[in-house]
């Protein structure tokens, strides 16, 4: 139906004005216009695309182009569009720095946006923060990114307390230490598991371990070493134990884990909003 749409609309635009050419600057303008408004990214591109080429170095033109091909989630095709624009990233107008960062961020290319906001040359010192401050809030750099966030303060910089705010809230977070959790599960099995917060686990590993190495103890005392039924208990015990071990100290990166991906996802709201 929208390609129905943009069929019906494009004659349209030759109406409006005296010219009959369909492919002049204003109509492929108002087209490109009217394709982005109605979500219609894809088809976008191309009218975005020839209004770059009809006037070359128009930085509102590259921006707009930059945009729909996020709008359109093309990041890669969008950064390297970019770099076709400008090979050498750190000479990115800053004009431009915010629509190639957010393609970096969502192509999850944080340590070349860290590079970038870094090295351009055309970025003024506000923008260094900002953009430094959230490459590393969202790769999990927090305390970096609260140091960068803070500079802002003394720019006036909109938004900066809410970052802070975000980035210090991470920082401040108390996390699990996945060590501890392996070692508390190797000495007391599923212990590192409680100690994770998840205590069904924990007591069933406890339960599980105890019981079966209980098993293998009788069936030693009773028929000693050479016990089939000793050896398999006991095996069946010292696989289970291991995988505990192991998984108590999984838990508790997942935990560290989940706590860095709520706040990022808090950063990335903000930032994006921008758009």
């Amino acid at each position: 139906m929208k390609y129905l749409l943009a069929v019906i609309v494009l004659p349209l635009f030759a109406l409006t004005g005296y010219s009959q050419n369909l492919y002049d600057f204003d109509n492929s303008a108002a087209f490109a216009s009217y394709l982005r408004q109605t979500n219609q990214f894809n088809l976008a591109i191309p009218e975005y695309e020839r209004l770059v080429y009809m006037k070359p170095g128009n930085l509102s033109l590259e921006k707009d182009l930059l945009t729909v091909y996020w709008e359109a989630e093309l990041w890669e095709t969008g950064i390297n569009r970019a770099l076709n624009l400008y090979p050498n990233e750190n000479t990115v107008p800053s004009e431009l720095a915010f629509e190639y960062l957010a393609l970096l961020f969502k192509n999850k290319q944080f340590n070349e946006a860290k590079s970038f906001s870094e090295n351009n040359t055309n970025l003024q010192a506000q923008e260094r923060y900002f953009y430094s401050g959230t490459s590393d809030a969202l790769r999990y750099e927090w305390k970096s990114a609260y140091e960068s966030y803070s500079l802002l303060e003394n720019n006036n910089f909109q938004s900066a307390q809410k970052y802070m705010a975000i980035s210090k809230q991470a920082l401040d977070e108390k996390r699990k230490s996945p060590a501890l959790a392996a070692v508390m599960s190797t000495i007391i099995p599923g212990s590192g598991k409680i100690y994770t917060g998840d205590w069904k686990d924990g007591l069933v590993a406890l339960l599980f371990v105890g019981t079966t190495a209980w098993q293998a103890q009788r069936a030693f005392q009773k028929q000693g070493v050479e016990s089939v039924r000793g050896w398999i208990f006991a095996s069946i015990s010292f696989g289970f134990h291991i995988g505990n071990v192991f998984g108590s100290h999984k838990s508790a990166k997942l935990i560290n884990l989940k706590k860095d991906e709520f706040h990022q996802n808090k950063i990335e709201h903000l930032f994006y909003s921008n758009f």
